[in-house]
């Protein structure tokens, strides 16, 4: 009994990728990951999903477009390409007896959901090193806003102590002129009796 078709959001969990890497497979390789369409949404089926984690697996270690369609539609290896381009160039190519590339071993139901439930951590883990990632260039702006603003403040309590140093003495040289001006005062002014 087979499954019931998988949607994009679905095939990217159990792939443990993100949604929008799997809506870019399955636009750049449609050729090879056939889908139905109903209404707006696409679906795939089992044996596509397989086909989504091979082409995911791929790109992920750098290989091209061109070579990734042959090689999941059973074309040509890497290797039989290579000697191919080499003999076009003139290049003498290795004598070797062609080897029948080894036949994947198939995996158990155990190993595909480890395998599985590691590709989750994985896309997890970058998840939340972009999220700290995030968080400390915040808090960078942040502690640079709060040290302007921390300069900006001492800049103030400076002037703010200037202007008060210069009260006091203007306030010291009021004093001064005062006891100068009662004291002439007192020596001019003579008792009545004396007058």
């Amino acid at each position: 009994m087979s499954e019931a078709p998988k949607k994009v959001a679905e095939i990217a969990a159990i792939l443990g990728i993100p949604e929008s890497e799997v809506r870019e497979i399955a636009k750049e390789y449609e050729v090879i990951l056939p889908g139905k369409k109903i209404g707006k949404v696409a679906v795939y089926e089992d044996s596509v999903v397989d086909r989504f984690r091979k082409v995911a697996d791929l790109r992920a270690q750098g290989l091209p477009h061109d070579v990734i369609v042959p090689a999941i539609r059973g074309g040509k290896s890497l290797e039989e390409r290579a000697i191919e381009d080499m003999k076009r160039m003139g290049i003498e190519t290795p004598k070797e007896v062609p080897r029948e590339a080894p036949k994947p071993i198939p995996r158990t139901e155990t190993e595909e959901e480890l395998i599985l439930a590691v590709r989750s951590m994985e896309a997890k883990v970058v998840s939340m090193d972009h999220r700290f990632a995030a968080l400390r260039d915040k808090n960078e702006i942040d502690m640079e806003k709060f040290i302007d603003s921390v300069s900006a403040l001492s800049a103030d309590i400076a002037s703010l102590k200037e202007q008060m140093f210069t009260l006091w003495d203007q306030i010291a040289s009021l004093e001064q002129f005062l006891r100068e001006q009662n004291s002439q005062n007192a020596q001019n002014s003579k008792p009545f009796w004396k007058r």
